[in-house]
């Protein structure tokens, strides 16, 4: 017979999920995770996944914590040491280098897959999480003390609180009427895998056009690199549809040949950019993390990021409420999570605007200022230092 009783419901099993299902399980709650597809887990050395993310310190260590690292490293990760980016209509650069702060990295490039499959895996395996997998929601009732979730094939699951986990379209933020502030970039981005004529020297690289940044993420391999192209959405469509050799040599040119020739090319794939900020983080015994309450531009990668902190500091919220025997699920505890991740999230939004509407200029005056600003914090160490403390999360 099948529990159907637990202390937290989490909707949605990806990356974000799953972390935050480990933290809260390790501290003795029990956790049901609903996903609506079956994972695609299949993953080999031969093959890459097109979809990365740059991991930074802070999210290394939240993945440390519940034991998933070292299990990550075996399969692959990609540090990398220093980072460059460039303005290609300006005289602007800026070089980030982990050595200027003592450290051994800036992080590490790591394929989506490899986190994923590391994390379902050891969900499997953990005594105080269940995984129900191809499993769709179907309404909600909140009650005094538990919210019962109802599902497609009639199940019913009770809990003290349910997390919405379930992505940039969460059917638990529009289930709960919670309202979003959203704004279309009018940009695709474009992933893909290539291999380079010159090595990537495990730096990442990144390039300002008018249209919107290029850049290069460092894999294992030194001329394997994962990239993000950021264009308008024709620019995009446009790229997606030539034959592998043009694309090398449009991205190529694109980069400035700053690894030389494109050699070759995955299959590419693209989605569009939005900017997504749930108005209400929480309701009484509902809370969204991840891509549920806030998408951000991929600008500097922080999207997966800031979503493995939101799950990080809803454990902690929850175990501190545990201690005290306060309800988990309680609008005043939850509310705690707001007040934490309010501000760290808002600032973030408010950067990723900022520098692409400074970066996507081509107002002479703007080209110029901007030049004059990167130039100046990379001639400025303290500066330099801060901002790669803070990418690191140190």
């Amino acid at each position: 017979m099948l529990k159907n009783d637990f202390d937290i419901i989490i909707l949605g099993g990806g990356l974000v999920g799953l972390t935050a299902a480990h933290l809260c399980a390790n501290q003795g709650f029990s956790i049901v995770v609903i996903e609506q597809t079956t994972p695609d887990l299949a993953w080999s050395l031969d093959q890459i996944d097109i979809r990365c993310s740059a991991i930074s310190r802070k999210s290394q260590r939240i993945f440390e914590r519940i034991n998933a690292w070292e299990l990550m490293v075996a399969k692959r990760v990609s540090r990398y040491h220093a980072m460059v980016v460039w303005d290609a209509l300006g005289f602007s650069e800026i070089t980030f280098d982990a050595a200027e702060v003592g450290e051994p990295d800036l992080g590490h490039i790591i394929e989506n897959r490899v986190m994923h499959k590391t994390l379902w895996e050891m969900a499997e395996q953990h005594p105080n999480i269940i995984l129900r997998p191809n499993t769709h929601p179907k309404a909600l009732q909140i009650g005094t003390r538990h919210i019962t979730l109802e599902m497609q094939d009639q199940t019913m699951i009770q809990a003290k609180l349910v997390v919405g986990a379930d992505g940039a379209h969460s059917w638990l933020r529009k289930i709960a009427n919670i309202p979003v502030t959203r704004h279309d970039y009018h940009q695709h981005a474009l992933v893909a895998t290539v291999k380079t004529e010159l090595s990537h020297q495990e730096i990442a690289w990144q390039r300002f056009l008018p249209e919107g940044p290029v850049a290069f993420l460092p894999l294992s391999n030194s001329f394997t690199s994962s990239i993000v192209w950021t264009s308008t959405e024709e620019r995009i469509k446009s790229l997606m549809l030539l034959p592998e050799e043009s694309f090398c040599q449009e991205l190529a040119h694109a980069f400035d040949y700053q690894l030389g020739k494109v050699l070759s090319s995955s299959v590419c794939q693209s989605f569009p950019l939005r900017m997504i900020h749930a108005k209400q983080y929480v309701k009484d015994r509902i809370v969204l993390i991840g891509d549920a309450l806030h998408v951000i531009h991929p600008l500097a990668g922080q999207g997966v990021n800031l979503g493995l902190s939101d799950a990080l500091e809803l454990a902690e919220v929850i175990t501190t409420a545990k201690l005290s025997t306060a309800d988990i699920g309680s609008y005043l505890v939850l509310r705690r999570f707001e007040r934490s991740r309010k501000g760290a999230v808002s600032t973030m939004i408010m950067a990723m605007e900022f520098f692409k509407k400074i970066f996507g200029s081509q107002s002479f005056l703007v080209v110029g200022l901007r030049g004059c600003g990167v130039n100046f914090v990379n001639q400025t160490n303290f500066l330099k230092r801060k901002l790669i403390q803070e990418a690191l999360g140190v």
